[in-house]
């Protein structure tokens, strides 16, 4: 039986970016603890697999051994069964994979600031996009002026955000930020799937279990490739204990996103997590500086403008009609 329909309480149409926000704030969490892996390890690819895998056991405990995950694996189940889900949905997790690769490829060449860029003009396009194809669990959301204002400001605010950094760079964008750019567009149609699935399961634990475990098998046949033709160091278990917490926490935001979308669509839920991401990243270079970091005036200013191009597109409208258009609907 598919997972009945929730009740979507009205306070969730504020406390819903501000989740998101706090989403995102792991998400750069979790690049700086993974980055601290990459280095302990000596091998990006191996530890971005790593990381995967331990978020892998974590979720997999939660789908084991809660009544809901196990509930929800059976309505999954189901749903593929009867055509409520189509099967490709669960390649969600291959984007997280994508993005993965994006970092470890490009980050040498193009540097961190223009990565980001890249990631997040994907993201705010591609989820505007998104919520206008109805690909989310809340259906068909209309392309308001005001939504394209919000996500015209987050743009132009990340690019005074890292434009210290694009100074600095001493390179200009090569054919290499298409991939990033990808990563970044493809993000809001990981978490509308996601929502898709969470919708039917019931729970924002089978997504996040499809997400993992979709990754891992990914990741986990590069990284065979990888240290077949390349010449890694050996894995090893040195460095401290918590560069093994970067997995967990995706964990934490990949079911975040997966129960947002249904919540406030896509998204919202994406410019939240990029605020989030910038936010969060700008206290990680105050709180946890790595080398050469700089806080830049003009950083703060792209956050703070950040936040209010968010707060411009969620901002809740008058009521209008339900959702429409939305294949495989359950």
């Amino acid at each position: 039986m598919p997972a009945p329909e929730l009740p979507v309480p009205r306070i969730l149409a504020v406390l819903g970016p501000v989740l998101a926000v706090l989403a995102g704030s792991l998400l750069a969490v979790q690049s700086r603890i993974n980055g601290v892996l990459g280095t302990s390890l000596g091998d990006p690819v191996t530890a971005a697999f790593t990381a995967v895998v331990v978020g892998l056991v974590v979720v997999s405990a939660a789908g084991v051994l809660t009544r809901r995950g196990r509930n929800g694996a059976r309505r999954l189940v189901d749903g593929l069964r009867d055509g409520g889900l189509r099967w490709w949905f669960l390649l969600a997790g291959l984007v997280g994979a994508v993005f993965v690769f994006a970092q470890t490829r490009t980050v040498e060449t193009l540097g961190v600031s223009v990565l980001l860029l890249a990631v997040v003009v994907g993201q705010s396009v591609g989820g505007l996009a998104v919520d206008r194809w109805g690909v989310g669990p809340g259906g068909v959301r209309l392309v308001t002026g005001r939504r394209v204002l919000g996500t015209v400001l987050v743009v132009g605010a990340v690019l005074v955000a890292v434009s210290p950094r694009l100074s600095g760079a001493g390179q200009g964008l090569s054919v290499l930020v298409l991939l990033p750019l990808a990563a970044g567009t493809l993000m809001p149609l990981q978490t509308a799937l996601n929502g898709r699935i969470g919708s039917a399961a019931g729970t924002p634990i089978t997504p996040t279990l499809t997400n993992f475990l979709v990754a891992a098998a990914g990741l986990g046949a590069v990284t065979a490739v990888h240290r077949a033709a390349a010449d890694p160091p050996a894995w090893s278990w040195a460095g401290p204990w918590w560069q093994w917490t970067g997995g967990p926490l995706g964990v934490l935001a990949v079911g975040a996103g997966a129960l947002l979308a249904r919540w406030i669509g896509v998204l919202q839920t994406s410019l939240g997590v990029v605020t989030g991401m910038l936010v969060g990243g700008l206290a990680v270079d105050v709180l946890m500086p790595s080398p050469g970091t700089v806080v830049a005036p003009l950083t703060v200013l792209g956050t703070a403008l950040t936040l209010v191009g968010l707060v411009v597109t969620s901002w809740p409208g008058r009521a209008g009609p339900g959702p429409v258009g939305v294949p495989g609907r359950n």
